[in-house]
């Protein structure tokens, strides 16, 4: 580079520029065929524009920007403008809604309260014409204090329709009452989210502000470049409208007191009209009935009372729906219960009737006490039952457990009836003592079972309707319109009560509290032991009896009717389980049994079958003597009286008294899995619909029940067959085994029979032989129906067994000494031969073999195979010998 000359700076100039184009072009090529470089291309015009310094550019466009912001500025300033105004438009159309709102609640208040008025001036009327004439003593009975005369209000079709109107009034005035509260409601939840929404946002902002404290410039300027909007809602911009809101709040304010009052003052005249109307019912009813008595007036009067009684059905409507808006439906129910139903059952209730036919104490007419006052309910008020039921039944629960647990805003016939019915009973003590704590388990099962089924009826006699009643209402149905008489009643709303209706009815009553309350007043448990205390002692009676006179002693003390069938039906024989099946079945009884305690019967059945298992197991293992003791029996023969005493014994000595009671027990171990498992499940789980109903249980819960008690009943009666098998298998074998050994000592005189007697050769079995099996064959053909089909032939082969054992002991014994002595003969040289050429002990042999062959045949008469019994093979091959020596 030292040898090139240095070029000038103006040729190096316009060198550099000339390199300069060179590369652009190329530059603009290569942009030219890639795609993000054409793009690019587009900036080429604007940059050959731009001035040569950027000072020059801020200049000229500096008064441009000034422009730009000023216009910027005017035009935000007019948009705040626009938006504040109509924000204040916005308030002024929100202030005149809350104004005519306010206006309308003021006017709602003023009308419902004038409602009201009216109906305080009509009861100070009513008052100011009865006058003192009307007036009764303080010392009168409750039902006479709402006693009311119907001749009295005989109004007009004029006052009718004004009445009508009134009370329509009423339930509008509490239509109204609810409106006014839920607006205060609101209210006060409104100012209550303006007071906390500005915390919140300043709670919000601060969080933004630690977290995003790099970028608050940003924020800033984005809030700052946001425009106003009529949609956009600030704490600060939203003052004026807070304060429509707050103005209506303290307009509601000033009204809520006379709010509160109108709703007390509401809640307080449906409760009197209802009381009023409910009155008016009974009066109506009592002529009614009066009339069915015989004093009928004609059928005018009876359409009249008809016609009346749908009317006061209607405003009774209007009265319960009114309360039930305001939430006061515990106040119609009360109202109900202290006016309606009360006085019936003042009127029903005493000592007196309580005892009605039977003696004092004994609660006899508890049953129709409480049927009559369901029917008298029922017949007179049984209509606004109806009406309500269908009124405030909830159809919109999730299945039928969601109807039954959600509580009715009015539920007449739980709390309007039961629950006073129930207080009655429980509340005076004398009627309360005579009924719960009777001290005599007669008479406190039979006035459960009457309580019982008259809360299991109740729902259904209150609430069905009669045949003449549905009658009436398809006739009346069936009628047209008359414009002329003005007849519209056929148009009323006439409840229909369906099954499922009066079920989840029923299931509120079982789930009330006073229900649970009044099952808890019962002393259940004391009452099943007297029960269990009369079953032992009937139990220790009759183990008593067997014990002094033996198995066929008398001791049954049930019905002979009773006895007779358990004998022809199940096959029993022995007093004994007469009476212990009586006794079974006398605890599911339905003037015994009570559904609360199945478990305890259930449990008390096993231990009395328990306890008869124990004492035939102690008799069977000799613990137990029947009859007398020696000392009696000594005692008897010495008396110079007549006396009977049985001789003291232990009956597992005597096979008769072990196949029977073997027998019995086999019986009772079947009846216990087949009939009395059918009893028992047919009393705990009825198949018949109403008795169902009374249970108060599910099918499948019903189904569950059955089951349990099988695996009860099924697991007591696996301790029958062991005891059965050895009462066969070891007490009858061992006593028939030693009855039929005793013959077997007269083997040993056979060879005595022959010896030195010169007597010809036997031709048949020796008589001792038909001795050996005869307490078998005896026994066996007596009881041989009565044998338990577990049992089968193998006790009565073990019995063979054992004497064909013994007998072939006893005939290898005598061989053995035939055998002897015919040898000493031999050596004697004494030996003779006797007539027909048989020695002694030939005639002995061929003996043993025609006794051996007639033993054969009774085993075999038996029903047994010889063949397979070890002392008949061990017979056969001892008497082989002797085949020899038969006649040919």
């Amino acid at each position: 580079s030292q040898d090139l000359p240095t070029p000038s700076p103006q040729s190096r100039l316009v060198q550099l520029r000339h390199q300069s184009q060179d590369l652009s072009t190329e530059l603009t090529k290569k942009l030219a065929t890639s795609r993000s470089g054409q793009s690019l291309l587009h900036i080429g015009p604007s940059l050959s524009t731009l001035p040569p310094d950027l000072t020059s550019l801020l200049e000229a466009l500096s008064p441009l920007l000034s422009q730009v912001e000023q216009y910027e500025s005017e035009n935000r300033g007019e948009l705040d403008r626009l938006v504040h105004m109509g924000r204040e438009v916005q308030c002024a159309v929100k202030k005149r809604e809350f104004s005519g709102q306010c206006a309308e609640i003021y006017s709602d208040l003023m009308g419902a309260e004038e409602v009201l008025r009216w109906k305080q001036v009509q009861q100070k009327q009513k008052k100011s014409e009865k006058g003192a004439g009307k007036n009764k003593k303080n010392d009168e009975s409750s039902s006479s204090r709402y006693e009311y005369n119907m001749d009295d209000d005989d109004w007009s079709e004029d006052e009718t329709e004004e009445e009508f109107d009134h009370i329509c009034s009423l339930e509008r005035a509490a239509y109204t009452t609810l409106y006014l509260l839920q607006e205060l409601h609101n209210s006060s939840a409104d100012v209550s989210a303006m007071t906390t929404t500005p915390k919140k946002r300043t709670a919000q902002l601060s969080e933004g502000d630690e977290n995003d404290g790099s970028n608050s410039n940003n924020n800033n300027t984005s809030v700052n470049n946001n425009l106003p909007s009529l949609s956009d809602f600030s704490s600060n911009d939203n003052t004026s409208l807070n304060g429509v809101v707050l103005e209506k709040s303290r307009f509601l304010a000033k009204l809520a007191p006379r709010i509160r009052r109108l709703e007390s003052d509401t809640a307080k005249c449906l409760v009197s009209t209802l009381e009023e109307l409910l009155l008016r019912v009974r009066s109506l009813m009592e002529d009614e009935n009066d009339t069915n008595d015989g004093n009928d007036t004609g059928y005018d009067n009876k359409q009249q009372r008809k016609s009346q009684h749908d009317d006061l059905l209607l405003m009774i409507g209007h009265c319960l729906r009114g309360l039930a808006l305001l939430g006061k439906g515990a106040d119609a129910e009360s109202a109900f219960a202290r006016v309606a139903i009360m006085p019936i059952i003042r009127s029903k209730l005493s000592m007196g009737k309580l005892d009605e036919g039977g003696s004092r104490g004994e609660c006899a007419g508890l049953f129709f006490l409480l049927d009559g006052i369901a029917n008298t309910i029922s017949s007179m008020y049984g209509s606004i039952l109806r009406s309500s039921e269908c009124m405030f039944t909830n159809e919109t629960g999730n299945g039928f457990k969601t109807l039954v647990m959600s509580r009715m805003e009015v539920d007449l016939v739980t709390c309007g009836v039961w629950v006073p019915v129930a207080t009655a009973l429980m509340a005076d003590p004398g009627i309360k003592m005579a009924i719960f704590s009777p001290g005599i388990a007669n008479v406190l099962q039979a006035n459960y079972s009457a309580l019982d089924t008259f809360l299991s009826e109740l729902a259904s006699s209150l609430l069905r309707q009669s045949p003449q009643q549905q009658e009436e209402d398809v006739k009346k149905g069936q009628e047209k319109t008359s414009i002329e008489t003005g007849n519209f009643s056929h148009l009323y709303f006439r409840p229909t009560i369906q099954a499922d209706a009066i079920e989840r009815a029923q299931a509120r009553l079982y789930a009330h509290p006073t229900t649970v309350e009044f099952s808890k007043r019962w002393n259940l448990p004391i009452y099943y032991q007297l029960r269990f205390a009369e079953f032992c002692k009937r139990l220790d009676k009759a183990v008593e009896g067997v014990c002094r006179e033996g198995w066929t002693a008398d001791v049954f003390t049930g019905d002979a009717k009773d006895g007779k069938k358990i004998s022809d039906t199940f096959g029993y024989e022995l007093p004994f389980f007469f009476e212990l099946y009586d006794i079974l079945l006398s605890m599911w009884k339905s003037d015994v049994y009570l559904r609360p305690l199945t478990h305890r019967f259930l449990r008390g059945a096993m231990q009395l079958i328990g306890r008869v298992l124990a004492f035939v197991k102690d008799g069977a293992d000799g613990k137990i003597q029947f009859g007398g003791t020696d000392q009696q029996s000594e005692a008897a023969m010495d008396s110079s009286e007549t006396s009977v005493v049985t001789p003291a014994y232990y009956w597992n000595e005597r096979v008769e008294d072990i196949a029977v009671v073997s027998w019995e027990l086999t019986i009772l171990e079947t009846c216990l899995t087949h009939d009395y498992l059918d009893y028992v499940a047919n009393t705990v789980c009825p198949n018949d619909k109403e008795s169902r109903q009374s249970t108060h249980n599910s099918s499948l819960e019903l189904e569950e029940i059955r089951l349990l008690a099988s695996e009860v009943l099924v697991e007591c009666s696996q301790e029958f067959s062991p005891l059965v098998s050895h009462s066969w298998n070891t007490l009858i074998v061992d006593r028939l085994t030693k009855q039929c050994c005793i013959p077997l000592t007269a083997v040993k005189g056979v060879a005595a029979t022959y010896r030195m007697t010169n007597r010809p050769p036997p031709s048949q079995a020796s008589p001792f032989l038909a001795s050996v099996l005869r307490p078998l064959k005896e026994f066996d053909t007596t009881f041989s129906s009565r044998t338990p089909p577990q049992i089968g032939d193998l006790w009565k082969q073990k019995i063979v067994e054992a004497v064909s054992l013994k007998y072939s002991i006893a005939v290898e014994d005598l061989i053995a000494t035939v055998k002897r002595t015919e040898e000493a003969l031999k050596s004697r040289k004494t030996r003779k031969m006797m007539a027909g050429g048989m020695s002694d002990g030939e005639k002995v042999k061929l003996q043993l073999l025609l006794d051996y062959r007639q033993f054969k045949n009774d085993v075999e008469e038996l029903g047994l195979e010889s063949n397979s019994i070890e002392g008949i093979v061990k017979l056969n091959q001892l008497t082989a010998e002797a085949e020899s020596l038969l006649p040919k």
